[in-house]
């Protein structure tokens, strides 16, 4: 009995643990989706001093190029912050996961957010350039060139954001839950209990809520679900590759167990 106790007991530190990890993973994801969102944010705010200096060129007759040049420049300075963040809470993921994900397709499209930088600040330099000469027909072509380039930066992080969204879901753990039927499909009772198989890794698991029929984390792979004998009754055992398409309405796949008895 001390031994049964004490094998519960690591299979419950260790599920803490693997739900911890997959905690701060799922959060540290979140936290690059938003450093990704604030990228957005100076975009926007930089479009905005497009538009004021697109007036002050054809309608107001001042343009200030340093002025501009200073809200570009922030700008350049905290997407370069963004990036650092987003790069770190990526990798602190990607460490703590349980279920292993790649970030190679986001590495190159996190770059390009530096590249479009780079871009910017030769517009601006060509721009103060343009004005201080009072070449104002030089200047308003640019502002074209401006717009592309943030449109180009807001569309990046928007796949940035697409990607890490794709890896929570990738991730994220499955909730299954087993229910005994007849040989009609309804529902019955069955108290022997169940457990199941990761074919994968070859480790046995089993339900972790009151009624003994649930298992709320599952790490994505294929199991096989099955119950213990009870005298002369038992269920039939059902193989699964866990997918989002299996889930019901409430994020929850149930799994159907033929029970029998002689």
């Amino acid at each position: 009995m001390k031994k049964i106790i004490l094998f519960a007991l690591v299979l419950s530190i260790f599920s803490i643990k693997e739900s911890v990890a997959q905690l701060i993973t799922q959060q540290n994801l979140d936290y690059a989706i938003q450093s990704t969102e604030n990228v957005q944010e100076e975009v926007s705010i930089v479009n905005e001093a497009v538009n004021q200096l697109g007036k002050e060129l054809t309608i107001l007759g001042n343009p200030n190029a340093t002025a501009f040049a200073t809200k570009v420049n922030y700008h350049v300075n905290m997407v370069q912050d963004f990036v650092d963040e987003i790069n770190n809470y990526i990798a602190i993921a990607s460490n703590n996961s349980t279920v292993p994900f790649s970030a190679l397709e986001i590495t190159p499209l996190v770059n390009s957010l530096l590249s479009f930088n780079d871009e910017l600040l030769v517009l601006t330099n060509n721009m103060s350039t343009a004005i201080n000469n009072g070449n104002t027909n030089t200047a308003i072509n640019l502002l074209a060139d401006f717009r592309t380039t943030l449109n180009a930066q807001n569309n990046t992080a928007t796949n940035i954001i697409n990607q890490i969204e794709a890896i929570k879901q990738a991730i994220k753990p499955f909730n299954v839950c087993i229910q005994a039927v007849d040989n009609n499909g309804n529902p019955t009772t069955y108290t022997a209990g169940f457990y199941c198989h990761n074919t994968t890794t070859g480790e046995y698991l089993y339900p972790d809520n009151q009624e003994g029929t649930c298992f709320t984390s599952l790490e994505p792979g294929n199991y096989t679900f099955d119950s213990y004998d009870d005298y002369f009754c038992g269920t039939s055992s059902k193989n699964i590759t866990l997918s989002r398409s299996l889930e019901n309405e409430n994020g929850i796949i149930v799994v159907n167990l033929v029970v029998w008895c002689e």
